[in-house]
């Protein structure tokens, strides 16, 4: 079995990068990597004879342009070049992920090949769906209206065509959560394409601490803006407004939610830290993890919170591996008051958010980039057998 990965990554990076680095080194040891084509290498395991180096416009000209077309280019330009080598080379299964395979894709299928499109997210009609009731609900453009000119670049745009052709075009497409799975059922996306991958987390990195025992503190980790639910979860800490307590957002503060942030500004132990490189030290410091995310994939710093042996409180929507009373607590998306209710009782029932805690490490230990990188060969096997 010969095996052609292609993503607009760097191997060895961070992010998305490392999904994309644990899957390749998992492939490579297999003994199925035939080439994986990417922007650029900074891990060793990977000899450089089966990495494709792929460049972008080495003098810098659509820099300039805003990320909604700049980063379709970039993709488009990976994707032509995946296709060329698949041309020229052939191979048994093409994996490639969601705005940057449709032509890889279709190349691979002509010759022969299995074709895999990994989709992080929901499906796109949901997300559009969902972020486009809220925006509406307060009042606000989700994006400015795009270039014609540019129209094929545009990101939004591509949401709706050439990621909904990349699936049609997939034999399989990988998704990393059951939520992610059900969104696709519900736009009449065949079951039988559709493959769950949990990710996973670095548990040696991410693990308990001993916890000072200053205050209550709620941590919100992740891009502060309208998607991840940042105006319901400052509603509901205002409306609390506990003694002795703190809520503590970690992350990037999007344009779109400074107003808000500025109506909030009264409330004295709201803390905004800004972006964190690694916030080992915030999950440890902090009494529970509080994500009421719209719209996810697979919520990466769910996965990181339960690893530091907090509580969880989030939505289904986050793809996580919450389980409801046990480790933490799903609520709806948008219910400030049901949010509410499960923060005050892990105020008042400290020696139960420990319990919880302790559960949310038990449960998520299993779920190792270990077990991920078997997951995913299994799959490639299974899949292969098939045919």
């Amino acid at each position: 079995m010969e095996i052609i990965y292609s993503a607009a990554a760097r191997l060895g990076g961070v992010g998305i990068a490392n999904v994309v680095n644990h899957a390749v080194n998992a492939i490579y040891r297999a003994g199925y990597l035939k080439k994986v084509i990417v922007y650029g290498n900074s891990q060793g395991a990977v000899p450089t004879s089966l990495i494709k180096n792929v460049w972008f416009q080495p003098t810098k000209v659509f820099s300039s342009l805003s990320s909604r077309y700049y980063y379709s280019m970039k993709r488009m330009w990976l994707d032509y070049n995946a296709s060329r080598y698949i041309k020229g080379h052939g191979c048994h299964i093409f994996h490639g992920w969601t705005h940057e395979c449709l032509r890889s894709a279709r190349e691979a299928k002509k010759q022969g090949a299995i074709t895999i499109v990994e989709r992080g997210y929901c499906h796109p009609l949901y997300s559009k769906r969902v972020l486009d009731e809220e925006y509406e609900r307060w009042g606000l453009k989700r994006h400015p209206e795009g270039r014609i000119i540019l129209k094929k670049y545009d990101h939004w745009h591509r949401e709706e065509t050439a990621a909904l052709e990349e699936f049609e075009e997939a034999d399989y497409v990988f998704v990393p959560a059951q939520f992610a799975k059900d969104t696709f059922l519900e736009y009449g996306f065949p079951e039988q394409k559709i493959v769950i991958i949990p990710r996973a987390a670095d548990m040696d990195y991410y693990r308990p601490s001993e916890k000072k025992k200053d205050i209550f503190r709620a941590v919100f980790v992740g891009m502060l803006n309208i998607r991840k639910g940042i105006p319901y979860l400052l509603e509901a800490w205002r409306q609390l407004n506990l003694m002795d307590a703190e809520l503590m957002l970690v992350g990037s503060v999007h344009d779109e939610i400074k107003s808000f942030l500025q109506r909030y500004k009264g409330v004295k132990n709201i803390r905004i830290t800004g972006f964190v490189k690694n916030p080992v030290e915030l999950y440890n410091s902090a009494s529970v993890f509080v994500f009421p995310t719209l719209d996810e994939g697979s919520a990466k710093v769910t996965y990181e919170a339960m690893a530091c042996g907090l509580p969880v409180i989030t939505t289904p929507n986050a793809g996580s591996l919450v389980t409801d009373g046990i480790d933490g607590y799903l609520v709806n998306i948008r219910d400030v008051e049901a949010m509410k209710e499960k923060i005050l009782f892990l105020y008042n029932n400290p020696d139960a958010g420990k319990e919880m805690g302790r559960q949310a490490r038990l449960n998520i230990e299993p779920y190792t980039w270990q077990r991920y990188e078997q997951n995913l060969i299994a799959k490639y096997e299974e899949i292969w057998e098939r045919q």
